[in-house]
């Protein structure tokens, strides 16, 4: 993790401000560390160059629990200098059920998947469709950074860093963040940070990309709710005059013929959206600039920019 990407994060529960304890690593570069949330006393593990910054809902669950314990007790005096809580630290499981135990199949089938994901043909066919298409959307080379919220194995990270002068990457699975790293260590345009957190929780500060690109990633998250609140924190890290890019599943013509909504093999769950739906969704947070209801025929492109609120608060739903 380079130093830099603190400038970009907060604390996923409340925004709050985070503190670095680096434990290893070497100039600008932690391999292992903590990040620590000084007022709440919450913290949270950087291992091997990956922060995990998950609301605690999530964090409570088994994988997560373990994966806390694990690093607790290989740098148990660390933490405890850093002054972090461990109280945590094996407390009972939440209760897996609804939209959490959703998300927590979803994370374990990416993790499952990333090693080949990327030899999917069919990705393959659509890649020559969705870069152009993301290319125009998101415009020429700027000078802000760019949020990849829901990066996965990388398809198309290196896209977007040709257009950004940093892209902060963001996924639920931390094996297709590594697949990611690997994929394109030392060849993009821009600098690349890797976070392993959720998007409906996004460990991000106010006001600081100019651009959020969300591809391939909103027909997955488990219901309305959530999706409303991936959009309201979507606004919140955007610039004024930033745009969001996001592509989901669609429903019309040919698709019709297909599930509207179910779970992919795993227990990833998704639905298609009509057009009015997408809108409808999208708008309650995003002035909708452009749309695409039919790209690559199974997925609809639209373009927002932010609708400006006063007075926002962390929600604390899963």
């Amino acid at each position: 993790m380079n130093i830099r990407l603190l400038d970009f994060l907060a604390d996923p529960n409340d925004g709050g401000a985070l503190e670095l304890h680096p434990f290893s690593g070497k100039g600008n570069q932690v391999r292992d560390g903590v990040l620590t949330n000084s007022q709440t006393e919450r913290w949270y593990p950087i291992r091997d160059g990956i922060p995990t910054l998950f609301g605690d809902a999530l964090r409570a669950g088994t994988a997560l629990r373990e994966a806390d314990a694990a690093f607790a007790a290989r740098f148990k005096q660390q933490i405890k200098a850093a002054g972090c809580d461990l109280s945590h630290i094996g407390s009972t499981a939440a209760e897996e059920q609804g939209d959490f135990a959703r998300m927590e199949s979803e994370r374990r089938a990416r993790d499952v998947q990333a090693q080949n994901y990327d030899k999917m043909l069919g990705l393959k066919f659509y890649e020559r469709i969705e870069i152009p298409a993301y290319q125009r959307a998101v415009g020429e080379a700027h000078d802000t950074p760019l949020l990849e919220a829901g990066c996965g194995t990388g398809r198309f990270t290196g896209v977007f860093a040709e257009r950004a002068r940093e892209v902060v990457a963001i996924d639920l699975s931390r094996d297709s963040i590594l697949r990611n790293r690997v994929r394109h260590s030392g060849k993009t345009a821009a600098p690349v940070h890797y976070v392993h957190a959720d998007l409906t929780h996004l460990p991000c500060k106010d006001d600081v990309f100019g651009r959020v690109a969300h591809c391939g990633v909103y027909e997955h998250i488990p219901s309305r709710t959530l999706r409303l609140q991936f959009l309201d924190h979507a606004r919140r890290v955007l610039k004024t005059g930033g745009i969001l890019l996001l592509t989901a599943y669609r429903y019309g013509g040919i698709t019709r013929l297909f599930e509207k909504e179910g779970e992919h093999d795993g227990g990833i769950p998704f639905v298609r959206f009509t057009e009015n739906e997408l809108k409808d969704e999208t708008g309650q947070y995003f002035n909708v600039t452009h749309f695409q209801p039919n790209l690559g025929i199974y997925m609809s492109l639209l373009v927002g920019q932010p609708r400006k609120f006063t007075d926002w608060q962390f929600d604390t739903t899963i």
